[in-house]
C-alpha cells in the first residue's frame, strides 16, 4: 500500500490556504517549481487531480476538498506527536492582551490555531488599546500582550507590520461646508489623536460623531456612513472606501509585536509568538496574492 508523504501534504495544504504556488513556496521554504512537482507527485500517488488550474485561477477539485480535511488531521497529529514526545507539552494559564487594531478579522483563526497546537494552555484573552494593555502588563494582570511597538523596542518580539488608512463608507462624500465627522476608538487611541491633530493642523471643521468600544463597533459605524476613521489595512472590509489625497495624510504603519510581562513563563510566550507568526505568514501570503 502506498503512503501519503507528509511533505507533500504540507505543501498541498499551503497551496490550498494561500491559493498560490508562489505564496505556498514561501511558507514551506521551497521554490515554486519544487512545490509544483510535489503537487504533481501527490496527484500521481492518488491517481486524482487535487487542483483545477487555469491561467487566472486555482481551485480545489472535489477530491482536493476531501483530501484537505484528511491532510489537516494528519499534519496536526504529526505535529502534536512531535511536540508531545520530542519536547514536553506547554501547559498552564496565559493571560493575553491584544490591541484592537491587530488583524481583528483573523484573530479567531489565530486563537483557534493556538488552541489546537497547545491544548494544555488555558488562554484568557482581552482586547484593548495598546496603552491600556501596557498598563495591565506592568501591573502584572497580563502575562503577554500583542501591542503597537516601536522599531528596536527592547523586550518586544515584532510580528506584523501593515499600513494604516483613512476610510469611509462606499459612496460617502463630504458636502461643501460640512464638518468632518470622525469615528474612533476611545481617548488614548493613537489614530484618534492623529486624526484630531490632522484636522487642527489643516484648520478643518470636524466633530466626534461616534466613539466605539471595539474595532467591530468602529467598522459598523463606518459602514453605516456615520463618518470617517483611520484603521489598519486588515480592518478594511467590503463596503468601505479608502480615502486618499492631500486632505487625508498618510497615518503611517502599524507595527505590532508580543511584549512579555515580568512574571510570564517564557515557554508559553514563545509558543504564542510562534503560532501567531505562522498564522500571519499565511495571511500575508494570501493578501499579496490578492
Amino acid at each position: 500500500m502506498q503512503n501519503l508523504e507528509l511533505d507533500l501534504l504540507r505543501s498541498f495544504a499551503a497551496v490550498a490556504d494561500t491559493g498560490s504556488f508562489t505564496a505556498a513556496a514561501e511558507l514551506v521554504a521551497r521554490t515554486q517549481s519544487a512545490v509544483s512537482m510535489q503537487i504533481k507527485r501527490l496527484e500521481e500517488t492518488l491517481g486524482r487531480r487535487v487542483f483545477e488550474r487555469s491561467s487566472r485561477s486555482l481551485a480545489l477539485t472535489g477530491e482536493g476538498e476531501l483530501l484537505l480535511g484528511y491532510a489537516r488531521r494528519i499534519l496536526e497529529l504529526n505535529d502534536e506527536s512531535l511536540r508531545t514526545i520530542a519536547r514536553p507539552p506547554v501547559t498552564g494559564r496565559a493571560r493575553l492582551g491584544v490591541t484592537e487594531y491587530f488583524v481583528p478579522n483573523e484573530l479567531p483563526r489565530i486563537l483557534s490555531r493556538f488552541a489546537a497546537a497547545h491544548p494544555g494552555v488555558q488562554l484568557d484573552v482581552r482586547m484593548g488599546l495598546s496603552r491600556d494593555l501596557r498598563v495591565e502588563l506592568d501591573a502584572g494582570r497580563l502575562d503577554a500582550a500583542i501591542v503597537r511597538i516601536q522599531d528596536g523596542e527592547k523586550g518586544a518580539t515584532p510580528l506584523w507590520r501593515e499600513s494604516q488608512v483613512w476610510v469611509a463608507a462606499e459612496g460617502w462624500a463630504l458636502e461643501r461646508g460640512q464638518a468632518v465627522p470622525l469615528v474612533a476608538l476611545p481617548q488614548g487611541c493613537v489614530l484618534r489623536e492623529f486624526a484630531m491633530e490632522t484636522f487642527r493642523r489643516q484648520k478643518r471643521e470636524w466633530h466626534l460623531a461616534y466613539t466605539g468600544s471595539s474595532m467591530a463597533s468602529v467598522q459598523a459605524a463606518v459602514l453605516a456612513g456615520l463618518g470617517v476613521s483611520i484603521v489598519s489595512q486588515s480592518t478594511v472590509v467590503a463596503g468601505m472606501q479608502v480615502l486618499r489625497g492631500r486632505s487625508w495624510p498618510d497615518p503611517g504603519a502599524l507595527q505590532a509585536g508580543v511584549v512579555k510581562g515580568a512574571g510570564a513563563r517564557d515557554e508559553i510566550v514563545a509558543a504564542l509568538a510562534s503560532v501567531v507568526r505562522e498564522a500571519l505568514a499565511v495571511i500575508d501570503a494570501s493578501r499579496r496574492r490578492a
